[in-house]
C-alpha cells in the first residue's frame, strides 16, 4: 500500500543532486491575473505540481498510479486527468513533478488541483488531495486609477 504525503503546488522545485532532497519555491495560493474574465482564456503561468509519495509498511514493496486535475470553481475540469506512476518498488519515498507552463483560468474564484490514487490492484481511483488555488482578475482599469479614485 502507498501513503500520500503531501501535494505542493509552487512556481519550482529544486531537488539537491547530494541529498535529493527538494526545495520549493514560491508555494502558489492565489494568483492575480491582469485582465478580464475570459471563459476561453488561459494565463502564461509558469507551476509545478510536487507530490510526494511513501510505502505505508517500509518493508513491502509497492507500485500504483496516481493522477492530478486542474478543476475551475463552476466545476469543469480544465487540466487532466494527468496520469503518473509511482514505483516504490526499489525505493521507501517517490516524488513526483509535474510542470504546467499554461493555466486556463477563465473565471474568478477557487480551483483546486485533485489528486487521486490507486494501487496496482485497485479498480478504483481515490482522491487523496484537493490543492486550492485563489485565481482573481483585475482588469487594467482598475490598476491604472489612483488610489483616492479607486470604487
Amino acid at each position: 500500500m502507498i501513503d500520500h504525503v503531501w501535494t505542493v503546488v509552487c512556481s519550482q522545485a529544486v531537488i539537491d543532486r547530494d541529498t535529493n532532497n527538494v526545495s520549493l519555491h514560491n508555494v502558489a495560493e492565489q494568483i492575480t491575473i491582469q485582465d478580464r474574465p475570459d471563459p476561453d482564456a488561459s494565463a502564461l503561468i509558469p507551476l509545478e505540481v510536487v507530490t510526494l509519495w511513501a510505502r505505508s509498511d517500509l518493508s513491502i514493496p509497492s507500485r500504483g498510479q496516481g493522477r492530478f486535475t486542474f478543476v475551475s470553481p463552476s466545476g469543469k475540469t480544465k487540466v487532466g486527468p494527468t496520469l503518473f506512476d509511482i514505483d516504490l518498488s526499489e525505493y521507501r519515498r517517490y516524488r513526483t513533478r509535474t510542470r504546467l507552463r499554461v493555466l486556463p483560468v477563465g473565471e474568478p474564484g477557487r480551483y483546486i488541483f485533485r489528486v487521486d490514487y490507486k494501487d496496482e490492484n485497485g479498480q478504483r481511483w481515490r482522491k487523496v488531495a484537493a490543492v486550492p488555488l485563489e485565481v482573481t482578475f483585475e482588469s487594467p482599469e482598475e490598476s491604472e486609477q489612483a488610489p483616492d479614485e479607486a470604487k
